[in-house]
């Protein structure tokens, strides 16, 4: 069930302090001014937990939020939203520019740097909500893609599947794909950031490199299941030659084989102890993260992380297959 909060259970009287407290922690630490009488303050606000993934819904009445220089220090944080915006146009500075995001209209919102946004009147917002580093995106790709979401042909896409996920959030959060879902969220939005930070027309080796990169390893997390991922299949995709991915690899000091087999061991440490699994032989896991060997695969995971895939699962209570 969702987080509800809502200011219809605080007196008109409470309600200003009530609804500071609440947006105020939404929002990673941020100074709040309400624009309306207190009888008229409304502050509603849900959300659903999506696997590395919160999905949220909130309406809120006329304010700003504004998170200073100061904040940043005393609250760091990495969360970022992909927001949907409703009701209002919500009027929003960051990264030394100010943008009006029109209702229905998408934006990245980096809440861990400072900003100021807010709206008159009652409004809302639809939000997809994660960490930057569990996305797996540098915060030059993030201030290259504010403010040009509209640009990349995956944004009426992602626009329309944050408002479906809302739409069915309820059922969706007790489903046991919905961690697979955040998951699939995650590749999604990352996909629509480095797209909108400015992917050259159909040459990869045209791309800042932090965008090259960043696209490589999004590349790489969707197909990890692939067992014939090889090198030069993983050029081909991003449009470069095999020479310069290993460039582009190395000055970024990544092993990109190595790198691959430690994302399929991250990936089967996962599911091993995901309840949604708990079916599958080790070997089929194995299997699902790429890895052909049962034997290469459980050698590999001893190795890196100190135990055996059968220990690893017994750890969490559950019952390996053979």
């Amino acid at each position: 069930m969702a987080v509800l909060i809502d200011s219809d259970a605080f007196t008109p009287a409470e309600r200003p302090e009530a609804v500071t407290a609440i947006l105020q922690e939404a929002d990673i630490g941020a100074n709040l001014r309400l624009w309306d009488a207190p009888d008229q303050v409304v502050s509603r606000h849900q959300a659903w937990l999506l696997g590395p993934v919160a999905l949220t819904r909130s309406e809120v009445s006329g304010h700003q939020v504004c998170r200073t220089r100061r904040h940043e220090r005393i609250a760091p944080s990495d969360t970022l939203t992909v927001t949907v915006q409703n009701g209002q146009v919500r009027q929003h500075e960051q990264f030394g520019s100010q943008t009006l995001i029109e209702p229905g209209a998408c934006e990245v919102i980096d809440l861990s740097t400072a900003f100021a946004s807010g709206w008159h009147g009652l409004g809302g917002t639809l939000c997809l909500q994660f960490s930057r580093e569990r996305l797996g995106i540098s915060e030059e790709t993030v201030v290259s893609a504010h403010g040009r979401l509209a640009a990349s042909p995956l944004y009426t896409m992602v626009t329309a599947q944050i408002q479906h996920l809302v739409r069915i959030a309820d059922d969706l959060e007790n489903d046991p794909a919905a961690p697979s879902v955040g998951e699939a969220c995650l590749e999604m939005v990352r996909a629509l950031l480095i797209s909108a930070a400015g992917r050259g027309p159909g040459d990869g080796a045209a791309i800042p490199e932090q965008l090259l990169i960043e696209q490589i390893l999004g590349y790489v997390r969707a197909n990890l299941s692939d067992p014939t991922l090889r090198v030069a299949g993983i050029a081909a995709a991003n449009n470069i030659s095999v020479r310069h991915l290993y460039k582009v690899c190395a000055n970024s000091d990544i092993s990109l084989e190595q790198w691959i087999i430690e994302q399929r061991l991250v990936r089967a440490r996962d599911m091993l102890i995901d309840k949604g699994y708990a079916h599958r032989s080790i070997a089929a896991v194995a299997g699902a993260v790429g890895f052909r060997d049962a034997a290469h695969f459980a050698r590999r995971f001893r190795a890196a992380f100190g135990i055996t895939p059968r220990d690893w699962r017994r750890c969490d209570g559950i019952t390996s297959k053979p």
